[in-house]
């Protein structure tokens, strides 16, 4: 394969084959003789690039070029007898543009200005150098535009990473912003449905901190508690002002993203370049589009404020019980699957405006849309139509039987505005400064999964939650040609975000007035909603330096510092629903090596030094109101049958029951006759059988780090198991303790390294292993109803990741390929000291967690067609810890003497939020498409595949928990939602009506399938079919 940056067949920087130009170096042999050679050339018109390519391919030789010189340019193609010099000549009359040959052979193409600048080509033959009037050249030298260079980097990149370019991001942006991530292997979104944001989730891991989500280099993710089902890592995010999306998956250190323990997504808003054309100084851009599937949403007037008596659907007897509150209870509307794409009530718009000068670059650009309720598919119910036999097993299997198929969906509309503003100085010719700002309001349905998911199922439509979103940030880079030792990056930012959503655990009417006893406040109030501020300031800098011809010296920082506040009261009656409040900051240092000794060999590695601290700011407020039953450690107490060894051994465990002391008392009193007595005795041994029940009661103690060993439980451990036991019940000894606030902080190093070996020009193997601290974060350091207070501190989870890989360029074998690339890798991560929440409602540190798998991806593009195919099979995604997995058993000692809890468990443990986390074993996708009529027209189609959820471990563990006929452990706080076989088909048509005006037309969810996403914390269907038509137009 060839050395980077130019390895790569691809429309920005062409990897092609000509010959011809009077060359400033000799030519070899074959490459002479392929100069004077007359070949026969038939390349039919179309793209100038895609030309280009093809003509090169055939001639034999290579060329480097500036792709963004190409963007909307045509070529009339070339038909005839040619050698290569007379061809080139040929295409690149009337383009501006020269080709000039390297010492390599391999030959670049741009203005002559720009080339001669780049190679001080004073002696250049420019009699035999096409040039005609130049155009204008982005950028500094010869690099892939934006979105060529990101999918180019799935392959090229010693790290497995996915891509989304401007174009496949506004056409399958779809019915919410989890639709972005459809169709990339091994990557999903938790609650993609009922929470109006990213909640990303890379080959298993999710959660705060474990995969952040940057814009521009700014971080915004929320933490929102779901009640029992968790919490959700929010990012809100505009898909109508994003321009590329790169994924990485897996930890590792790369320059300027913030990377955690399962990867990062990196996210870059629209720039000027968007907007304005190659070779001009000023665009403006118009795009309009209208949906079909959604309804307008109806949501009910709050009471607020009222005297619940003066309300008439508000219960009466009851009013304490607000599940029964009929203010919120809709008959859903029926109509999914239309196609109507003009229907209204869901509908986009943006405008955006560009200008270059040699100064300053500015864009800006305003974004709205508006959609109602989505309706659910119609397809394909099977799945989610079981009776329904044990509402606390999975509400999945029986949701067709509430939220009927192709009707409403209630709480998932959506309304989205947002600006951007950026601003880019050009302060020298190697010094840029870019200012940004974005601001998006966002409101959106959403209902807590418990009040969907046990009450008026399928009926009831809450409130709308609203979010705004801020974000800043200055970027300077600096790059002198002549310095090898400075290549500075630095990003300067902040975000504020504010939202009242619905997610606080209440109802939107409450009262607490007991009509019985007249006492509480018969006044309604919203206890459904909280209010929340999150700021977060920032700085990112790096420089990357040569040290030698073969070696590179990057250094890094990153610091972050975080403020949670709160306006809801606190009510000291019900100090389970504590508004968060909390600071927190997190430093980070690193260095990588790159070391290239031989072509064919590459090495790379280095440190990451991380600390952080946090403190509960409403802890320190109120401290000595705060305080909880905190466990100190449990008593086991069981019974053995023993036999007595002969008569008056029995009467002599008789005569020290209680009773019988009792009895010999009232002799002594003078109350009863010794003879009396003695007669009981009598007539008790007679009915007492030769055994009784010992009793002993021990101390089952944690360690130092709180947790628990069945090793120590006598009734766990097999030392019972040669006697005879009657009874044993484990019992939680809690002491009432007050809550004080405390700073908590660590640090700590990790390393990372990675080895590259090239087969050939056109494959290669690498291996990477990096490891990764994750402190806790800012929902995890603070107290609420998801976490109690610990006398023991959490450690950072440590995450050790390594990957091996396999790539190859198949263009060796499909000559007249643009791009044909094949790469599997197989993964693995090893997290220990995962920080979870136990069954005690305590955030808490468990063993460990394995994740594997293998993933393929593969592409092909000849011009005229092209496929793209990724794949994702888990191999295992295993939850281990002895210390939960005996704090389970508790609940029901007999069965986990004859069945026991394992230690491991596939996904998670119950009651905990990995489990909640699961993504399918296989989950692939495919995309063909073709170009048409001179690339006017292009037709493609999307089909993505889910493996059904299977858990045999939890169908274990449900076979084995408590109902209300039977014992068994505890199954009911975090029911995981599992989802069933999906298939879903997607297609696009997109017309060029000329080089400023495209038509297109998207279908999603073709086959109107009813199915839920994976991850989901929410029994709520996702969308059926849809179509949508958009127009856009650039001048």
């Amino acid at each position: 394969m060839l050395s980077q940056p130019f390895s790569r067949l691809n429309v920005i920087l062409i990897s092609l084959s000509l010959a011809g130009i009077t060359p400033f170096y000799a030519l070899p042999i074959a490459a002479q003789t392929t100069v004077s050679t007359v070949q026969t050339f038939n390349i039919p018109a179309g793209n100038f690039d895609q030309v280009l390519n093809r003509f090169g391919l055939e001639a034999g030789l290579e060329l480097y070029l500036d792709g963004a010189l190409l963007q909307g340019q045509t070529s009339p193609g070339l038909q005839g007898q040619y050698t290569a010099h007379e061809g080139l000549r040929r295409l690149l009359a009337d383009t501006g543009l020269v080709a000039i040959q390297q010492a390599d052979g391999a030959y670049r193409v741009g203005s002559a200005t720009a080339v001669q600048q780049q190679h001080s080509l004073a002696d250049t033959d420019n009699a035999d150098a096409v040039q005609l009037d130049a155009i204008n050249v982005f950028g500094s030298g010869f690099a892939f535009t934006r979105d060529e260079q990101g999918h180019n980097e799935v392959y090229d990149l010693d790290t497995s990473t996915s891509y989304l370019g401007k174009v496949e991001i506004e056409r399958y942006k779809g019915t919410t912003p989890s639709d972005l991530l459809q169709g990339i292997p091994g990557v999903f979104s938790g609650e993609a449905r009922n929470s109006g944001a990213l909640d990303l989730n890379i080959r298993g891991i999710q959660g705060p901190g474990r995969v952040p989500v940057t814009i521009d280099g700014t971080e915004q993710a929320l933490t929102v508690w779901r009640g029992y089902n968790g919490a959700t890592n929010r990012n809100y995010i505009d898909p109508n002002l994003i321009s590329n999306v790169q994924i990485y998956k897996g930890s590792g250190v790369v320059r300027d993203v913030d990377t955690g323990v399962g990867g990062a997504m990196v996210v870059n808003t629209l720039s000027v370049n968007d907007i304005v054309k190659p070779g001009e100084d000023f665009g403006l851009e118009f795009k309009v589009e209208g949906s079909s599937n959604a309804v307008k949403e109806r949501i009910p007037a709050l009471s607020t404020g009222e005297d619940y008596r003066n309300v008439p659907t508000y219960p009466q007897t009851n009013p304490s019980l607000a599940t029964n509150d009929d203010s919120f209870v809709l008959t859903p509307n029926s109509g999914g699957g239309g196609y109507n794409a003009l229907s209204g009530e869901d509908y986009a718009y943006r405008l955006a405006i560009g200008k270059k000068t040699d100064v300053v670059d500015f864009m800006a650009a305003y974004a709205y849309r508006e959609r109602g309720n989505y309706y659910a598919g119609n397809n394909n119910i099977d799945y989610y139509n079981t009776p329904m036999e044990d509402a606390e097993r999975d509400y999945i299997t029986s949701m067709a039987q509430f939220w009927q198929p192709g009707d409403e969906v209630l709480n998932t509309s959506s309304q989205m505005e947002s600006w951007l503003l950026k601003s880019t100085f050009h302060l020298t010719d190697d010094q840029e400064l870019e200012l940004g700002y974005r601001d998006s309001s966002s409101t959106y349905g959403e209902i807590m999964p418990s009040r969907i998911s046990r009450f008026r199922r399928g009926t009831v439509q809450w409130p709308l939650s609203h979010v705004d979103a801020q974000a800043y940030n200055l970027k300077y880079t600096y790059k002198p040609e002549s310095n090898q030792w400075v290549d500075f990056h630095a990003n300067i930012w902040r975000t504020d975000t504010e939202s009242e959503t619905y997610s606080k655990g209440g109802f939107p009417n409450y009262t607490d007035y007991n009509p019985n006893t007249g006492t509480g406040d018969p006044i309604l109030r919203n206890t459904a909603v909280t209010q929340a501020r999150h700021l977060r300031n920032g700085i990112t800098a790096s420089n990357k330096m040569t040290l030698t011809d073969t070696l590179d010296l990057t250094l890094g920082g990153k610091f972050q510092y975080e403020k949670l506040r709160s306006n809801d009261d606190y009510d000291s009656e019900l100090n389970a629903m504590i508004p968060r409040a909390g600071r927190r900051n997190n430093w980070e240092g690193d260095f990588s090596l790159n070391w290239k000794p031989t072509r064919f060999l590459e090495f790379n590695g280095g440190m990451r030094y991380t600390s952080y601290w946090a403190f509960d700011d409403f802890l320190s407020k109120h401290e000595g109101e705060i305080t909880t039953q905190q466990l100190q450690h449990y008593n086991v107490e069981y019974e053995v049958r023993r036999n007595f060894a002969n008569e008056q051994e029995k009467e002599d465990w008789i005569r020290n029951t209680e009773p019988f002391q009792n009895y010999q008392i009232l002799v002594d009193m003078g109350v009863w006759t010794q003879a009396f007595v003695d007669n009981l005795l009598a007539d008790q041994l007679a009915t007492t059988p030769d055994y009784y029940d010992e009793s002993t009661t021990v101390a089952w103690n944690p360690d130092n780090d709180g947790n628990y060993d069945r090793a120590n439980n006598p009734c766990l451990n097999g030392s019972l198991d040669e006697v005879e036991v009657t009874n044993c019940r484990v019992i939680a000894q809690r002491e009432l303790v007050e809550g004080k606030a405390k700073d908590n902080k660590d640090h700590g190093w990790v390393p990372h390294l990675g080895v590259t070996a090239h087969i050939n020009d056109y494959s290669r193997v690498y291996f990477r292993y990096s490891e990764d601290l994750r402190f806790p974060s800012l929902f995890e350091s603070t107290i609420g109803f998801s976490a109690s207070l610990s006398q023991y501190d959490l450690k950072p989870e440590h995450n050790r990741t390594w990957e091996l890989a396999y790539v190859h360029n198949l263009a060796q074998w499909l000559p007249k390929a643009e791009v044909a690339d094949f790469k599997v890798a197989y993964y693995q991560s090893l997290t220990r000291d995962v920080i979870e929440r136990d069954n005690d409602f305590r955030f808490d540190n468990i063993e460990k967690q394995t994740i594997r798998g293998i993933e393929l991806s593969g592409r092909y593009d000849n011009g005229r067609f092209f496929t793209d195919i990724g794949l994702n099979y888990q191999l295992e995604n295993e939850v281990c810890d002895e210390s939960l997995a005996a704090q389970i058993s508790n609940n029901d000692i007999a069965r986990a003497q004859s069945d026991p809890v394992p230690k491991c468990m596939k996904y998670g443990f119950p009651s905990g939020y990995l489990l909640t986390q699961a993504t399918p074993e296989l989950s692939a996708n495919l995309s063909v498409g073709g170009r048409f009529f001179n690339r006017k027209l292009e037709l493609g189609s999307r089909i993505t595949y889910y493996k059904e959820y299977e858990n045999k471990d939890l169908e274990w563990y449900e076979s084995n928990s408590a109902s209300n006929a039977t014992t068994g452990y505890v199954y009911f706080f975090n029911i995981p939602f599992s989802w069933g076989n999906t298939t879903l088909l997607d297609a696009y048509a997109r017309y060029n009506v000329n080089d400023d005006i495209s038509i297109e037309l998207v279908g999603t969810n073709l086959t109107d399938q009813y199915y839920v996403d994976p991850a989901t914390r929410s029994a709520v269907a996702a969308p059926g079919r849809s179509i949508r038509l958009g127009l856009t137009a650039r001048f």
